[in-house]
């Protein structure tokens, strides 16, 4: 039984060796770091600024370069800069030793430990991979993804959701004659929007500086980037993101409410607290808080309605957001409150006009 398995494992590594075109040694290691990775249920990189409000036990993957090591009695760590300027150390345990010979770009799985936001994490590597390795299965996958995707899509009759394409006019008021879009959810070419992120902020920061015109064009970059990216990152429609923030601020990072809410999403201090937000007037923390909720509440409705493809969950995630799940569930749906009502009312209308669709 042994031999067997052993045997089957020398097969997997080298279907992957002629699949990606890389040598026996490199095969392997992706092997393993894919199996960390499956073990752990890792769909995607976590960007630095999530990483860093990681508070508890979690185990995430990072990206980044390997820009130097050090040797504490007899432990060994690197430093791995993630972004420019910002970086982590890192442990390493046995069999990672060859991460301290040189600069190197590295995918990595690593297990992170913080008791409370105003501690400093600690970062402990549990696998690595070369990223270009790691880069390569990605877009082997995607394109299986893609070939399978357009395979069902052929046997379907009604459209396949999708994030906005290329050609999107944010601002639209053209007439549709299709179904209404397609609400948040995730879709086969997700992917593929990931990769193609940054083509779609200028016309995201532009769309923002109209709204808000006091915001420099970096602020503006910065805001439609972040929506662009954790949008990708929880599957949620980057339009719905900004149509909760256009309502709730109107793209203002300072805004405070008279109840104290605070920030581009509103977020309230208790709330900020619950997912991870440090300073919910930080654009970037602001904005992950806002679309991990929003995220938690799509999926909940979901699997209350049946129907991914309807209103009633998009509207039900709008009035849990403003008054509150507990208030949606007393009363079985939008709470009769008129504040809650108009918010739903002004962020639907605000949605199917970015998405071209007339009322």
């Amino acid at each position: 039984m042994v031999r067997t398995v052993s045997w089957l494992r020398g097969i997997v590594a080298l279907l992957v060796c002629l699949l990606l075109g890389v040598d026996m040694t490199v095969a392997q290691e992706l092997e393993s770091y894919l199996k960390t990775r499956a073990a752990y249920k890792i769909k995607s990189v976590t960007p630095i600024a999530a990483l860093e409000l990681a508070v508890g036990k979690r185990v995430l993957e990072v990206e980044g370069v390997v820009v130097g090591s050090v040797t504490i009695d007899g432990a060994q760590s690197i430093l791995l800069e993630i972004e420019s300027g910002r970086s982590i150390v890192v442990a390493l345990g046995e069999g990672h030793g060859w991460l301290t010979r040189g600069q190197m770009r590295i995918r990595a799985i690593v297990a992170v430990e913080r008791a409370s936001e105003l501690e400093t994490p600690n970062y402990r590597l549990l696998n690595a991979a070369f990223a270009s390795t790691v880069a390569k299965w990605e877009v082997q996958q995607r394109a299986l993804q893609q070939a399978k995707a357009q395979a069902q899509a052929k046997t379907q009759k009604s459209p396949t959701t999708r994030p906005p394409t290329r050609s999107t006019n944010l601002n639209s008021r053209a007439n549709s004659t299709a179904r209404p879009p397609q609400r948040p959810n995730p879709a086969p070419d997700w992917e593929t929007f990931r990769t193609n992120l940054r083509l779609y902020v200028p016309e995201y920061a532009q769309f923002i500086r109209s709204r808000n015109p006091r915001l420099s064009q970096q602020e503006a970059d910065q805001i439609a980037w972040a929506i662009l990216h954790f949008s990708a990152q929880y599957g949620v429609d980057p339009r719905f993101i900004v149509a909760i923030v256009l309502v709730e601020s109107g793209f203002n990072p300072d805004a405070t409410s008279r109840k104290g809410a605070a920030g581009l999403g509103q977020l309230m201090p208790s709330t900020a607290r619950g997912l991870g937000v440090v300073d919910p007037y930080d654009p970037i923390q602001n904005l992950h808080g806002t679309v991990k909720l929003v995220r938690g509440h799509l999926e909940k409705y979901w699997a209350q309605t049946g129907d991914p493809n309807g209103w009633e969950h998009v509207i039900l995630t709008l009035a849990a957001y403003n008054a509150g799940s507990g208030a949606v569930r007393k009363h079985g749906g939008v709470p009769p409150y008129r504040e809650t009502q108009n918010y739903v009312r002004k962020v639907i209308r605000v949605y199917k006009q970015l998405c071209g669709i007339r009322e």
